[in-house]
């Protein structure tokens, strides 16, 4: 009994330990996806989270402007006492308590601030969009170099492992009598560039790595490990009319002509010279007896209520209608020139990204045309060799050949890859080809009542 009861002891620790994870062997972490990339990076970048917050204080600032539009309703009381003739204290007429109702029906002046509010909340919106755009550009970028990055390390390794290859078998020749010194440096010199390559290899991949990392808001002591290749998610592009495509995207753009024509009304607003300030007002006051009214006034009540409207023309302002007019002028006429060197600006940007795409798409096709002759011309050595009929050394000297075909055709590759992206991201397209659509923060804007 007592042995069947030691047997089912061990049976159920075996089955423990075996489903315990081995000590100190830690989860392999998830692999990083771009799109899951792209969007750690809208969610916490730096950059894109400062301008949010200049866009948020825009738009209370707009909003502000707009409530001056808005009733206003007060609570009041002005104790006080008053000998003579009945006054006002602190522009009130004493009172036990009052209620205050304003609204402006009409003010120039403050229309002419609420257009220039939402001018400025409109430019922010424009320059958040762009910000978004370049969030998504630079997730794409920086995870791509790091997928390189990858490509490039591994390069790098079997370039030195064929120096070193190279290097010692030099040297036992060299012992031997049958290599010279300067040859035998010749193998320890390339080896030693082999190993610098490795290392800066290597020291590009950390880099990168970290500033993907801080990007996304990734703990830097963190393992990362990316998922797949960047470059099936950027399309080849094969439309022309890309200028086009990205004056219709452009989020400056647009914010731009929004400003211009809310800057337009504040302008004509500014330019008007006798234009009336309309204002309504109505009050209720309990007046305190104690300060005599009643001797004053035949028909006196402590209840007091007035209503009525303020209708105010200005005829001399000390040179602030001029100073006003000028400056909505000037705001318009900079708005406007904004406008235009933005249109001249995206156009030549337009112009450098179709260039760039075809010069770096023509080099990428080269590049693996010459890494494929590398390929080739290797198996054909390694054939030549089991067949007793080449030298060991040679195919060392091959594949150190095609090491070099391999990180010129990966960089060719990435110089592509990011044209693309650059291009797309004028036409206004790259989050949707990375995410499947566009983030709030490129359509995200507010609507401001007139």
């Amino acid at each position: 009994m007592n042995e069947i009861r030691w047997r089912i002891l061990v049976g159920i620790l075996s089955g423990v330990v075996a489903s315990a994870p081995v000590l100190g062997q830690a989860e392999a972490p998830e692999p990083l996806t771009l799109r899951r990339a792209v969007e750690l990076a809208l969610e916490r970048a730096p950059q894109l989270a400062a301008v949010r917050a200049e866009q948020d204080g825009e738009r209370a600032s707009a909003r502000l402007a707009q409530d001056a539009y808005h009733p206003s309703a007060w609570i009041t009381t002005s104790p006080g006492y008053t000998y003579g003739m009945p006054a006002t204290v602190a522009g009130h007429v004493p009172s036990v308590v009052g209620i205050e109702f304003r609204q402006t029906v009409y003010d120039p002046y403050r229309r002419s601030a609420v257009y220039q509010a939402q001018a400025r909340a409109s430019g922010m919106d424009g320059t958040v969009a762009r910000s978004c755009q370049d969030t998504v550009q630079q997730a794409l970028e920086v995870y791509a170099r790091c997928w390189v990055d990858q490509a490039l390390t591994e390069t790098a390794k079997r370039r030195v492992d064929a120096a070193e290859a190279i290097r010692q078998r030099t040297e036992a020749l060299a012992a031997e009598g049958r290599r010279t010194d300067l040859d035998l440096e010749r193998a320890r010199l390339q080896a030693a560039r082999a190993k610098q390559k490795l290392l800066n290899a290597e020291s590009d991949r950390d880099l990168d790595l970290l500033e993907l990392k801080r990007l996304i808001g990734w703990p830097g002591s963190a393992p990362l490990t990316l998922a797949a290749d960047p470059d099936v998610a950027v399309p080849e592009l094969t439309s022309s009319e890309n200028l086009s495509a990205a004056r219709a995207a452009d989020p400056q753009l647009r914010s731009l002509s929004r400003e211009v024509e809310l800057l337009g009304h504040s302008a004509r607003l500014e330019n008007k010279r006798f234009a009336p300030i309309v204002e309504a007002s109505a009050s209720y006051q309990r007046l305190s007896k104690y300060n005599d009214f009643d001797k004053y006034y035949v028909t006196f009540t402590p209840d007091s209520v007035a209503v009525g409207v303020s209708i105010a023309i200005p005829v001399f302002t000390g040179g602030r209608f001029e100073d006003g007019r000028d400056r909505a002028r000037a705001r318009l006429e900079e708005a406007e020139a904004q406008r235009a060197a933005r249109e001249s600006d995206l156009e030549l940007a337009v112009r450098r990204a179709e260039a760039s795409v075809a010069r770096t798409t023509a080099e990428k096709s080269l590049t693996r045309r010459s890494q494929g002759i590398e390929e080739q011309a290797l198996s054909a050595l390694q054939l030549l060799v089991r067949e007793g009929r080449s030298e060991l050394s040679d195919l060392d000297d091959r594949q150190i050949v095609l090491s070099d075909a391999d990180e010129e055709a990966s960089r060719a590759a990435l110089s592509s890859l990011l044209e693309r992206a650059r291009l797309l991201s004028l036409r206004g397209e790259l989050a949707r080809s990375v995410l499947g659509a566009d983030p709030p923060c490129l359509s995200e804007t507010e609507v401001v009542k007139r």
